[in-house]
């Protein structure tokens, strides 16, 4: 009889930041971004004026990020922020990330206390629709179904930022 004992190889082998090796692609032509509260993680949701646009934007990038990965940014800056989301797909080899400059508002502030170190990232179309009465709403929200799950969620002050941090060149790079 043979017997085989097991061996395991340990290595110490640092992680890096595959975001950071490789050129960031900003995309900054949404509408905006909007919170959703009743859910049991709070949502952000980049809003878009075109549904067909944002399915495909999604399927291309956000669709390919490990949710571990994603990193979501609120830089505060005056009355307003920057909202920064990216992640970066190995698999896809796609660098995008979104950027947009928001005024504050009374749902940031909300998601901001409330977040819970946890938040669901989903994209919206956010559009008009003719043919709404004219006593209600003259804009219709659709949220897609499809999220990722973030957890590297940071809130920072734009005068705090390093010179040379992934927030900081973004920013200077789409002001």
């Amino acid at each position: 009889m043979i017997y085989f004992t097991p061996f395991v190889y340990y290595t110490c082998v640092k992680v890096v930041d595959t975001v950071s090796n490789k050129p960031i692609s900003w995309f900054k032509d949404f509408i905006g971004v909007g919170y959703r509260y009743h859910d049991v993680y709070m949502n952000v949701i980049p809003l878009f004026g075109q549904k067909r646009a944002a399915y495909q934007l999604w399927k291309k990038t956000v669709n390919w990020w490990p949710d571990d990965e994603i990193k979501l940014r609120f830089v505060e800056q005056n009355d307003s922020y920057w909202i920064i989301i990216y992640g970066g797909s190995t698999y896809k080899n796609d660098n995008t990330g979104f950027v947009k400059k928001v005024q504050v508002s009374e749902n940031y502030k909300r998601f901001k206390e409330g977040y819970e170190k946890k938040a669901i990232l989903r994209f919206g179309v956010y559009k008009e629709n003719p043919n709404k009465k004219p006593d209600s709403r003259k804009y219709d929200l659709e949220i897609f179904k499809k999220s990722k799950s973030v957890y590297d969620i940071s809130f920072l002050r734009y005068e705090d930022l390093e010179q040379q941090s992934i927030e900081r060149r973004c920013i200077e790079e789409n002001k």
